[in-house]
């Protein structure tokens, strides 16, 4: 009796311990439901096989033509520090005395600018010359424009240097030579003239046509207006120049005059493409009649 006594009580030990267990796993599964999944964080310090880093931009300041380009393109009042930047510390001194050389004043801006790497001619020193050389004087020519209209073409001496670093900085801007190109004449019709061409200049194709303000064309066509207004793809209207307006009795005028095309930033032509404008008097304002 004794026996089967000890018999039971091991059988309700084990279904204790049983239930015991089974009440802690269950417990532990809940535990472990109630704690969050932990996403991976991307490793930004690997770069994935067979995937290169990209590069940093290159220093356009390691050639002398790139160090060139820099400063041309960086001329204007917007972008000082740019420019400052690729000057030697001497000429950052004489830009901060008087910037009018480099930026130009009252409203006279860098319109465009040409060079070519064959205008780098080696500079000439004192001694051996080095080689490759470690100073170049580059002539430059430029053209500057008051609200869209070319007033003065350029040629610039601009000397650039060899740092320890290995860059090149712009030591020094010298003019050469300058031509005036502003047209002065008081002309019937000239007033109306350079607000076509401004409009040209800002690609306004609605600034032809009939509407709230008055109209510059006698003709509006739209399609016409905007293959004139709109610039070619990758460029910009730089400026205009008036290079002469003839009066035809008092109620016409034909002018002739250049417009400047420009990819900003980039050196190209500043000679200009030429172009003729019949104006035509209609009451009290002047329209164009032709454009050719």
């Amino acid at each position: 009796m004794k026996k089967l006594q000890r018999n039971a009580s091991r059988v309700r030990l084990r279904l204790a311990l049983c239930l015991v267990c089974t009440a802690l796993l269950a417990a532990g599964r809940s535990a472990l439901a109630q704690v969050p999944e932990e996403s991976p964080t991307p490793d930004t310090g690997l770069v994935p096989e067979g995937q290169e880093e990209t590069p940093a931009a290159e220093d356009p300041t390691r050639t002398a033509g790139g160090a060139l380009r820099l400063f041309m393109a960086s001329r204007h009042y917007q972008t000082i520090r740019q420019l400052q930047g690729v000057m030697t510390e001497r000429l950052q001194a004489r830009f901060d005395h008087d910037s009018a050389p480099f930026n130009g004043k009252r409203g006279n801006r860098l319109a465009a600018f040409d060079f070519a790497e064959k205008d780098l001619k080696p500079a000439r020193m004192a001694g051996k010359p080095t080689t490759p050389p470690s100073s170049y004087i580059a002539s430059v020519r430029s053209l500057w424009e008051e609200q869209g209209e070319a007033t003065e073409r350029r040629t610039e001496a601009i000397t650039l240097v060899l740092l320890d670093s290995g860059l090149w900085r712009v030591a020094d801007l010298a003019i050469r030579a300058t031509e005036k190109l502003r047209f002065n004449d008081a002309v019937n019709g000239v007033t109306a003239l350079r607000m076509v061409l401004r409009a040209w200049i800002r690609g306004e194709v609605a600034a032809g046509r009939s509407g709230p303000g008055p109209a510059l064309f006698k003709k509006p066509n739209g399609d016409a207006l905007r293959a004139l207004c709109t610039p070619a793809p990758g460029r910009s209207h730089a400026a205009y120049q008036i290079v002469d307006m003839t009066a035809q009795g008092t109620t016409g005028a034909v002018a002739h005059v250049r417009l400047y095309e420009t990819v900003t930033g980039e050196p190209g032509s500043i000679d200009g493409q030429p172009r003729t404008l019949r104006m035509l008097k209609k009451g009290s304002r002047w329209l164009v009649d032709g454009w050719d």
